[in-house]
C-alpha cells in the first residue's frame, strides 16, 4: 500500500514540462492528423492514452473528452475543444449501409 501512495503522490505531482506557446500548440493541433494516419494501432493507443484522461464516444455523431494533465500541463486545453460533433467527419465510414 505504502508503494500505491507513493506511486500516486509523485503521479500528482506537477510535471514540470514548460507550457507550449499557442503557436507550439497550432503547430501540434495541426499535425494531429498526419500523426494518426502515420501511426500503427499500438501509435494510436500511444497517443490516444498521452492527450486524453477520459473518452465519451456516443455513436458516430458526438465525442466528450478530459485532456490528460499531461496534456493540461502543455497548454492544449487552450486549442481543442471539450467536444465534438463527428458526424461530418465519420459518415464516409463504415460498411456502405447507407449507399
Amino acid at each position: 500500500m505504502n508503494r500505491l501512495d507513493e506511486e500516486e503522490r509523485i503521479a500528482r505531482e506537477p510535471s514540470g514540462a514548460q507550457p507550449l506557446t499557442a503557436g507550439e500548440v497550432l503547430e501540434y493541433a495541426r499535425s494531429l492528423p498526419r500523426l494518426w494516419a502515420e501511426a500503427g494501432s499500438s501509435g494510436r493507443q500511444a497517443l490516444t492514452q498521452a492527450l486524453f484522461g477520459r473518452l465519451d464516444v456516443l455513436g458516430y455523431q458526438h465525442l466528450e473528452f478530459e485532456l490528460s494533465a499531461d496534456a493540461i500541463d502543455l497548454g492544449l486545453d487552450a486549442a481543442l475543444p471539450h467536444a465534438i460533433e463527428l458526424e461530418r467527419e465519420v459518415r464516409e465510414f463504415g460498411r456502405g449501409e447507407r449507399i
